[in-house]
């Protein structure tokens, strides 16, 4: 059994947010405030039966709350009219067992399993928090904030108080099970029977890892000396020998220890006490000592790091936090998995990780996502399915494309997109981008606005420019500048370019593609604009084809491209820039426009020649620096600033 979809409605960010659970690791990337935690924390809410707070329900919906509460108050609505309208918050999950010999017990599944069709595999299952208050003690919870004097005189602010300070009364966490054919046979049950369905276990990001010593509950020596409480007959045969040969040395020692305390103390005892008690003919006084070794060991273990050469050990803060934590998750799961073998193994664990990444470098945070599932394979028999959280461009680089989840924020709501479902509309494309999502690709991710380049110059160049561009006030529309929007900058290449267009269209992340002209001749050969006939840069035919319905086995126009104006250069989220005529010429290149408008720099008359403008260096990155060191207040090209402007003037959320 499986769990395959998550539906979460009216929960912080979340509003109306399905998610495509991958059957083993499912990982949730995308920018800051995307409800990347929130998806887990929802999930444990519901798991561990918390209450609902008010700081949880969507500011969009307060407003509507309000309403309808006043409308209650005022009985223009029923009781069960409000009920039927308020917009509660739910999660659902779509379990699928298809898999599951028909004949094998589905243990805590099975009290979900409502429908009578012997062909129907699925099961769908909603924790809501509904309103639990009757219709008597709702009215009078609210009478005093609607009602002054028997007169309906409502008092917006006083019903918002009375809904945050009592939001756990109003609402309370209902369990169903819903016939996946029929909607409408739905049939309620326990938070226990739900839990015992999903056990649950979640890795937050804020993960203490008893660095300085100090012993607290979420230490590494405290996750080691937890086997003392463990039932040993759920350990592996080769850890049961060692816990128990433990236990033996520690209830020996407890044993002679006390006894030896006992005799030492009571001797001490009788020797202090004075004033003729106790006298020989009465009960004599003696010590009793309760001594735990066990519990000073539990309370005082702590990791240590051994030398094998000199057989010295040294202290935890001696290692670094990145293996610290490696270690610190280890533990965390061989934990978890030992109480989901103590359980019922018909069940289906959830496992949470937030942000891995932690104090990890690169490599270590790639083998961690490399090897995390055969680690849990390694651990436990039961099938364990994990959902990382990351901001890491080597995490999501490591893991398959099928696997990841993007979360998208826009004005109505937090929407996750998984990334298979591009891969099946777009099978063209898909395997280019799984071969070149490569790390400084993958910031795609994480951004807020993307910009890709053609090449080495436009890369090294752009910064500055945008800095340029800053200071000439082209920026100025916007409260928060481009250099405070959090863009990507990636260098892509305009024969590859536009293969990544539909995939920034698909996560629907405003980008800036920067490219140059490259016109040619009728022979396919380097022309100047002015005698060009067409283009040799695939980017841009592409964009012109799609834009125009033009077959693939046609010719480009030169004058096509030209001719584009600001409207047709944008498709969807998507935006693109090339060289345009400036004071009278256009070059092919950047490196060309930059000697266009910067001609006394490169020593050039007012009124050159397109030969004049013609890249002749051997390298365009010394180009490049040489432009920045020898000319600090070069000139930017017209159509990158353009671009820039474009760029900058975009809503993240739409």
């Amino acid at each position: 059994m499986l769990l395959t979809k998550i539906y979460i409605k009216n929960y912080r960010l979340l509003v109306d947010a399905w998610m495509d659970v991958d059957s083993n690791m499912t990982l949730i990337v995308g920018r800051n405030n995307t409800a990347k935690t929130s998806c887990m924390d929802i999930v444990e809410n519901v798991l561990k039966n918390n209450p609902l707070s008010f700081d949880d329900y969507p500011l969009n919906k307060r407003q509507g709350l309000f309403n309808l509460i006043t409308s209650f108050m005022k009985k223009d609505i029923s009781f069960d009219e409000l009920n039927q309208k308020l917009e509660v918050t739910s999660v659902d999950f779509t379990i699928d067992y298809s898999l599951d010999d028909p004949d094998s017990n589905l243990g805590a599944l099975s009290p979900f399993i409502i429908d009578v069709d012997v062909d129907t595999t699925t099961v769908l299952i909603r924790a809501e928090y509904g309103l639990k208050l009757d219709e008597k003690p709702l009215f009078e919870l609210f009478e005093a904030a609607c009602y002054k004097d028997g007169i309906f005189t409502p008092n917006l602010e006083r019903i918002r108080d009375i809904c945050k300070a009592n939001f756990s009364k109003l609402f309370g966490l209902k369990i169903y099970a819903i016939n996946p054919k029929n909607d409408k046979d739905i049939q309620i049950k326990t938070q226990n029977e739900l839990a015992s369905l999903f056990p649950f276990f979640s890795i937050p990001a804020e993960r203490i890892l008893g660095e300085d010593g100090m012993q607290n509950n979420s230490s590494l020596g405290k996750l080691i000396t937890s086997y003392f409480n463990v039932d040993v007959d759920e350990l592996s045969s080769e850890v049961a020998t060692e816990i128990k040969a433990l236990r033996e040395v520690v209830d020996n020692a407890n044993k002679s220890v006390q006894k030896r305390s006992d005799e030492l103390l009571s001797f001490v005892i009788n020797k202090a006490v004075g004033f003729g008690y106790p006298n020989a003919e009465e009960l004599q006084l003696g010590v009793s000592t309760e001594l735990k070794i066990d519990e000073q060991i539990m309370g005082n273990t702590k990791l240590t790091y051994m030398s094998d050469e000199v057989g010295e050990a040294l202290p935890s803060s001696h290692n670094g936090l990145g293996y610290k934590n490696l270690i610190k998750i280890e533990f965390l799961l061989a934990d978890f998995s030992q109480k989901i073998e103590q359980g019922d193994n018909a069940c289906i664990p959830l496992l949470f990780i937030e942000e891995p990444e932690s104090h990890m470098h690169p490599q270590m945070q790639r083998a961690f996502a490399e090897y995390l599932e055969k680690f849990l394979q390694a651990i436990t028999d039961v099938h364990i399915q994990t959902f990382l959280t990351s901001h890491s461009a080597h995490i999501t680089n490591t893991v398959d494309f099928s696997k990841i989840r993007y979360a998208k924020r826009t004005n109505s709501g937090v929407i996750y997109k998984n990334l298979q479902t591009f891969a099946n509309e777009n099978p063209e494309n898909v395997s280019f981008i799984k071969k070149y999502l490569t790390i400084s690709r993958c910031d795609l991710f994480f951004a807020d606005k993307i910009i890709f380049v053609e090449g080495a110059s436009e890369r090294l160049l752009l910064p500055d420019m945008i800095e340029k561009s800053v200071k000439e006030g082209l920026f100025d529309s916007q409260k928060y500048k481009l250099p405070a929007q959090y863009y990507a900058l990636i260098e892509i290449g305009g024969a590859y370019a536009y293969k990544f267009i539909p995939f920034v269209i698909f996560l629907g992340v405003p980008c800036l593609i920067l490219t140059d002209i490259d016109s040619t001749n009728d022979e396919r050969k380097k022309a100047f604009v002015s005698e060009g006939k067409t283009t040799s840069n695939s980017t841009i035919k592409w964009w012109v084809r799609k834009l125009k319905v033009i077959p693939e086995e046609d010719t480009i126009a030169l004058s096509d491209v030209i001719a584009l104006n600001d409207e047709e250069k944008t498709i969807d989220n998507c935006h693109i820039e090339f060289q345009t005529e400036e004071q009278g010429l256009c070059g092919r290149s950047l490196e060309e426009a930059l000697i266009n408008v910067n001609r006394s720099h490169y020593g050039l008359s007012d009124m050159p020649s397109e030969v004049d403008l013609e890249f002749k260096e051997k390298s365009k990155t010394d180009f490049a620096l040489n432009l920045i060191y020898d000319n600090p207040n070069y000139a930017v090209p017209a159509y990158i600033k353009n671009g820039l402007v474009w760029l900058n003037n975009q809503k993240v959320l739409v």
